[in-house]
């Protein structure tokens, strides 16, 4: 199925049972098929699970140019107002986390039942003053350490997961160097503000193996809004959701009900 955003691109996604709503966004690079130990899952548990690829990913229109990381933040936008879920619950990882952290900046008021951010500090580039940013990159250095490949996971993720993951990506390929620009305005952005005033309840779930991310980042959050939570999962790198999926999805259950 498909949603127009208000510039007529095309957003594929699909919807899985009924029930309270949970909105999945995948990050960068990545495509709605990671979220495929989360479906059935949440549907048994009650749930309706929508999914969606992101503007220039997976089934969803590509154009040449994104460069601006606003752009997913009013897609999104568009995607909730076109499917009209009731109270949603948005759960995103990694650029996806910054989709929902620049969501609730640019819309505040927008009606939300729970927020689920995985493994994104809301801030990229490190500073002498914020040490949890995106491995060591800086203001400096970002675009060309951005440019590297670098393993996400800790050993893997789950064999459901990777071999829906594989037919998407032979369908649908990505070429990370035709959206750089993307990720280079995505890694600009400080959404500490934005967390830290969220006046809807929302859970940081970070890895403890994570190659990107220091977790601390969101226990340092929690002490400036009673709003937030923290789950940090083991055993884990970048991707919780597809490495340790029962663990995840436990976690996210418990937050939810």
């Amino acid at each position: 199925m498909e949603i127009t955003t208000r510039d007529g691109k095309k957003l594929n996604y699909y919807v899985h049972g009924s029930g309270q709503p949970i909105v999945f966004l995948h990050g960068f690079g990545g495509y709605q098929q990671i979220w495929s130990d989360q479906i059935d899952f949440f549907v048994d548990k009650g749930y309706q699970v929508i999914t969606y690829d992101q503007r220039n990913h997976g089934a969803s229109s590509r154009e040449s140019s994104l460069d601006d990381f606003g752009i997913l933040i009013t897609d999104l936008k568009d995607f909730l107002d076109g499917l009209k879920p009731d109270d949603p619950i948005l759960v995103g990882h990694s650029m996806g986390a910054s989709v929902i952290y620049g969501f609730i900046s640019k819309y505040p008021d927008y009606p939300v039942k729970k927020l689920v951010t995985v493994d994104q500090s809301p801030k990229m580039l490190n500073t002498p003053a914020w040490k949890y940013g995106y491995m060591e990159i800086t203001r400096a250095n970002y675009k060309m350490r951005l440019k590297m490949h670098n393993k996400e996971t800790l050993n893997g993720i789950d064999d459901n997961v990777f071999w829906k993951l594989n037919v998407v990506k032979k369908q649908f390929p990505f070429v990370k160097d035709d959206n750089l620009e993307l990720l280079y305005d995505h890694a600009r952005k400080d959404w500490r503000e934005s967390v830290i005033n969220c006046q809807v309840p929302m859970l940081l779930v970070t890895a403890n193996q994570s190659p990107y991310f220091d977790g601390e980042f969101a226990e340092l959050l929690m002490e400036k809004n009673s709003n937030l939570s923290h789950v940090a999962i083991d055993q884990s790198g970048h991707v919780i959701m597809a490495e340790q999926p029962d663990k995840f999805n436990q976690a996210l259950l418990n937050y939810i009900e």
